[in-house]
This record gives structure tokens, C-alpha cells and sequence, in this order.
């Protein structure tokens, strides 16, 4: 029974990595710009159709990893394009409504668009290391599933590096706590607009990677993970780079835990019980009063 619960948990955590990036990414985008990117998924399945062709032209593990290289790389750009011409002569209005609207109507575009010249079959990214498992004490998994969280913890540590650690990255951070305020400080807010949607984006194009290379890939498969990061980030609180990274291990974990205790059909519910419970107690999320990256 302790052997079971412990594979539970490892299982959990090694989903909520590949959760933290799509919702970390979210949470940039959202804190800095406050925008709702609801097609925050469909870059996710942009992300993982790269990487499903790039292995299919270079096999093995050196093809996987220049795939989630190219991925942020592709998806990031189209991240600048699409902040560039769709989403920046909107952040004048008045209202949010008309970038929530145009957001769920890119998510829709893109979903039918891959579709239409990816089809509708299911398909695999090889893994690359043949199906291997190692085993760590009373759990085992497979060397895939482990390299994913590593990915994942890496990526993560690189971009706290990045946002603590470099001008850019601390011009982000400042513009995400008081836009006026870094205009004052000389800070070029488009810029920073810019770079933020594109480092958002990325992200979510690597966490497709990973997810497609453990599921399936398919053009409707960016619809869960986008649920899946508004609830972490709401979980979290909103605009907490912090928040969104614990949230989503959270979630991960429960997930899996309620699947296999509770019920698998009751496994995506757990998530709503538990933003519930959070905000009855907390309002803000559990780190909703933080600082916002």
C-alpha cells in the first residue's frame, strides 16, 4: 500500500512539471499584460505537431531534444507575431472583453486550422529512449517520464535565473508589478510586452512537447492543458510565478492520487474541489498576495 501511494505521488509530480510549464507561462502573460490567453493550450499542440515532425526527420534522443529546442524556438516566434498584430492593438481598450473574446476565437482558429492540415488521428512522439524503465527504491517508472520532469525543473530554474538574475528579466518583473511606474524608470513596456508573450508562449510549446511525447498528439489536445493552467494559476493566484509552480505540482499530485483512490472518471473534478477550498480560505490563491514574478 506505501509502495502504491509513493508511485502515485511520483506519477503526480512528474505531470504537475509538465502542468507548471503551460501555467507558468500563462501567469507571465497574465501578470505582466493581464491578458487571458485561452489559447495558451492550442501553442501547447503547435508545440508538440513541431516536435512530431522533427523526429520524424531525426530519431533518437538527440532528434527529441533539438525538437523542444525547436518548438519554443517556432512557437515562441509565432508567439511575437501573434502579440504583434492580434492581441497589442487591444491592450488600449477600455474593457477586457474584447481580448477574451478575440483569445477564445484563437483558440477555435488554431484547433480547426490543425485539423484541417494534421487531421484528426491520434499520433505518437517516438520516445526516445525505447520504453526503459528505472526503478528507485518501491517505485519505478520509465527513463522518459523521469527526463520529462528534469526537463521540465530545468527549464523552470532557468527562467527564475533569467527573471531575478538579468536587466531583462527584472524589467519584466517591474512591469509586472506597476506598468507606469516602469515607464517612469525608462523600461520600454512594448518590449517588454514582446518578449514576455514570446517567453510565455515557449513555454507552452515545450511543455506540448513533453506532453504529446507521453500521451498522444492530436489538433483538439490543447483544450486540457489550457483548463488545466487557469486552474493552477487560479489556484496559485494570479500573476505568481510562485504560485503557479507549486499549484500545479498540487494538482498533479492530487490528480493522481484522487484517480486511483477515488475514481479516474472523478480525477479532473479534483482539481475544481480544491480551487474551491483554496479560495474559501484564501481569496487571492496561496500566493495571491506575493509578488507577481
Amino acid at each position: 500500500m506505501e509502495s502504491l501511494f509513493l508511485q502515485q505521488v511520483l506519477n503526480g509530480l512528474i505531470i504537475g512539471s509538465l502542468y507548471s510549464l503551460v501555467a507558468v507561462g500563462l501567469t507571465m502573460i497574465f501578470g505582466v499584460m493581464k491578458i487571458s490567453n485561452f489559447a495558451q493550450g492550442d501553442f501547447c499542440m503547435m508545440g508538440a505537431y513541431v516536435a512530431l515532425f522533427i523526429t520524424a526527420w531525426f530519431p533518437g534522443w538527440m532528434g527529441w531534444v533539438g525538437s523542444v529546442l525547436a518548438a519554443a524556438a517556432v512557437v515562441g516566434l509565432l508567439g511575437i507575431v501573434t502579440e504583434r498584430l492580434i492581441f497589442r492593438p487591444l491592450l488600449t481598450r477600455w474593457t477586457d472583453i474584447d481580448i477574451i473574446m478575440v483569445s477564445i476565437g484563437l483558440f477555435i482558429l488554431l484547433e480547426n486550422l490543425a485539423q484541417l492540415l494534421f487531421g484528426a488521428t491520434p499520433r505518437m512522439i517516438p520516445d526516445p529512449f525505447g520504453s526503459a524503465t528505472v526503478r528507485m527504491g518501491p517505485v519505478s517508472t520509465s527513463v522518459l517520464r523521469i527526463f520529462c520532469f528534469g526537463f521540465s525543473i530545468v527549464t523552470i530554474a532557468i527562467l527564475q535565473l533569467f527573471l531575478n538574475r538579468s536587466k531583462m528579466g527584472v524589467a519584466i518583473r517591474a512591469t509586472s508589478q506597476n506598468r507606469f511606474a516602469a515607464q517612469l524608470m525608462g523600461i520600454d513596456i512594448n518590449l517588454v510586452y514582446l518578449l514576455t508573450f514570446a517567453i510565455g508562449t515557449a513555454l507552452a510549446g515545450i511543455g506540448g512537447v513533453l506532453y504529446g511525447t507521453l500521451f498522444a498528439v492530436y489538433p483538439l489536445m490543447g483544450a486540457m492543458p489550457t483548463l488545466k493552467a487557469f486552474v493552477v494559476t487560479i489556484l496559485g493566484g494570479m500573476g505568481s510565478i510562485r504560485g503557479a509552480i507549486f499549484g500545479a505540482f498540487i494538482l498533479g499530485v492530487a490528480e493522481t492520487l484522487g484517480g486511483n483512490y477515488i475514481a479516474m472518471g472523478y480525477k479532473d473534478a479534483i482539481g475544481f474541489a480544491i480551487i474551491i477550498l483554496v479560495l474559501l480560505i484564501r481569496p487571492a490563491g496561496l500566493f495571491g498576495d506575493k509578488e507577481a514574478a
